[in-house]
């Protein structure tokens, strides 16, 4: 509205004062025009006319007010019944100059002020021949006084019929725009202001639905914009819905790498890392200073590594290595997977670590290194007996009794060892059948003392028994028997003669303990992790000597996890070794180990 008026406003002022100016001009012209016509025709009259001053008092009939008419001779006299030319504007030396004008030229229009109080009138001066024929014929000059204001009435009626009418039509466009202000524009402000972000989508959709009531181009907009509001919320849900999703899987994804034991690092095609999961910084000892962002070499001083990696970027072809960590001397496998498309290119790093493998596989050699040694021997004694026996030693009664009882240890040991080996076998299977029952582990461990005293007494060991004198644990005995057999067999093997091998029974408030402890040469402290494994040895010659097969630690490790029991070992260098067997809590029942 207000840049309406602003524009409008001068328009309309300007209009009104160029008509009024076309208006009067146009009027003052016409007001010539009748003036020189009245004159005209007075001059055709007076032409043919024998009484001028009859001629001169008809045209003054004619005349409106403010209009006066005289007929002057060349001595400036005027005929008519206004009377002398001192009462008329005739004595007016501008009015004589335009009567002398005429005289020589024929016409002349002066505008002349004879009053200073009234405005200034307009003289008229046609030069005129009285009578037609050529004798009695006179020149002289029709004089016309008239006064323009009088016949600006109807000029000024018209001026202010156009004054109102443009008044009017101006104030009739105000109002219609006013209507459309109100009518569109209010609408579109309630939309503009309504249609912010800030605004409750409920307020939203009730405007718009006020105003697409409407029958009009602004109501064609609020349906429009309704059914807009409507498929932006759809949107919005479903972008809220998909960001979940999304965020959900990312998180998942998150976690499953942050748990993940291998390590897992993603880099960009220029190295620069992008992610690095906690299993990576682990393997590789990756601070956490280091993060997205750092080059591969600021986490990685391996140049194996990079140059795999390297590679991999290179060809895009996955790369493997596997490599030697300097710092743990632990075992590494890398995989170099590049990723050749897509806004994040470059490659995946996977980290894995192998050392248990590798640990594994020595044990596996050791195993079967180990089995076929201890098959080979007895087999060996035992073929080579026989072979003694079938070339002529049967007949020799002591070469034969010699030969004899060589094979039937030998078969006793070979029983055993293939008996060790199948109860180990259960053991670790889960085969291995348990009966829960109250177990005296004094009186067993005396029956099993009993068992191992003659060969302890010809290597010189003394064996004892100490510690409390009733200790019951609820458990299986036969196992508990194989675990104290072994224990104390594996004790008495490695003390030299004049040595002792002690059995400890001891009760405290986390359970019952059962020690066997020796004052043999002991177990260095970088193998101590080692003894539990199927046929290790520490002195492999001397313990195939004393006769063990490097079974029955592994044994006894095995049925102390079917027992839920704990076993643990401390020694010291020429001091001896301790091993502790601490039972759990109460257990009822058959169960089978697993």
């Amino acid at each position: 509205m207000g840049l309406y008026v602003l524009l409008t406003l001068p328009a309309v002022i300007g209009l009104l004062a160029t008509l009024q100016a076309q208006l009067s001009v146009q009027a003052a012209a016409q007001h010539q025009q009748q003036v020189r016509t009245l004159m005209q025709t007075a001059a055709d009259r007076l032409k043919a006319a024998h009484d001028s001053a009859e001629i001169v008092q008809s045209v003054r009939q004619w005349l409106t007010a403010g209009q006066q008419v005289w007929l002057v001779n060349r001595d400036g006299t005027a005929e008519g019944p206004a009377g002398a030319p001192d009462d008329a504007p005739l004595s007016d030396v501008t009015v004589a100059s335009g009567i002398r004008a005429a005289f020589s030229q024929g016409e002349s229009v002066r505008s002349v002020r004879t009053d200073p109080a009234r405005s200034e009138v307009l003289v008229s001066c046609l030069r005129v021949t009285v009578g037609s024929d050529a004798v009695g014929s006179d020149v002289r000059v029709l004089v016309m006084v008239s006064d323009p204001a009088m016949s600006m009435g109807q000029t000024q009626m018209i001026n202010s019929l156009t004054f109102r009418a443009v008044v009017f039509t101006w104030l009739t466009g105000t109002l219609c725009l006013a209507i459309v202000t109100v009518g569109v524009v209010y609408p579109l402000q309630m939309m503009s202001l309504k249609l912010r972000a800030s605004v409750q989508r409920e307020d939203r959709d009730d405007m718009l639905l006020n105003v697409s009531d409407r029958h009009d181009e602004v109501g064609a907009v609020a349906s429009a914009l309704y059914q807009l509001e409507d498929e932006l919320q759809d949107r919005i849900l479903g972008l809220e819905r998909v960001g979940r999703e999304a965020s959900a899987s990312v998180n998942l994804l998150t976690a499953v790498l942050e748990s993940m034991m291998e390590g897992v690092i993603a880099i960009d095609q220029q190295q620069k890392i992008v992610f690095i999961n906690p299993g990576a910084r682990r393997l590789l000892s990756v601070g956490d200073v280091i993060g997205p962002g750092h080059r591969l070499y600021e986490a990685v001083r391996i140049p194996a590594f990079l140059e795999t990696v390297e590679e991999s970027l290179k060809s895009g072809i996955m790369q493997s290595l596997e490599y030697r960590s300097p710092r743990d001397q632990s075992y590494h496998v890398l995989v170099a997977i590049p990723i050749l498309k897509g806004p994040h290119a470059g490659a995946v790093v996977v980290v894995r670590d192998i050392t248990d493998v590798r640990r594994l596989e020595a044990m596996r050699r050791d195993f079967v290194s180990g089995v076929s040694h201890e098959l080979k021997t007895p087999l060996t004694v035992i073929q080579a007996c026989t072979e003694t026996l079938l070339n002529g030693a049967m007949d020799d009664p002591e070469a034969s009794g010699r030969f004899l009882r060589q094979i039937d240890q030998q078969s006793e040991r070979l029983l055993q060892l293939i008996m060790s080996m199948l109860q180990l076998a259960r053991v670790e299977t889960g085969n291995e059948i348990l009966h829960i029952t109250e177990v005296p582990v004094h009186e067993l461990v005396d029956d099993v003392l009993r068992d191992f005293r003659t060969v302890a007494n010809s290597r010189s060991v003394t064996l004892r028994l100490t510690g409390e004198d009733v200790l019951i644990v609820r458990s299986d005995e036969q196992a508990v028997r194989t675990i104290l057999s072994n224990l104390v067999d594996n004790a008495v093997k490695h003390t030299d003669g004049g040595g002792t091998v002690t059995v400890d029974l001891r009760t405290d408030l986390k359970g019952a303990c059962v020690t066997v402890r020796d004052t043999g040469e002991g177990i260095p402290e970088e193998l101590l992790e080692r003894i539990f494994e199927r046929f290790y040895r520490v002195e492999r010659d001397r313990s195939r000597e004393r006769g063990g097969s490097g079974l029955g630690l592994a044994i006894v490790k095995h049925l102390c996890q079917a027992l839920k029991a704990n076993i643990s070992v401390r020694s010291r260098m020429g001091e001896g070794s301790e091993f502790t067997v601490r039972f759990p809590a109460e257990r009822t029942g058959s169960f089978r180990a697993g």
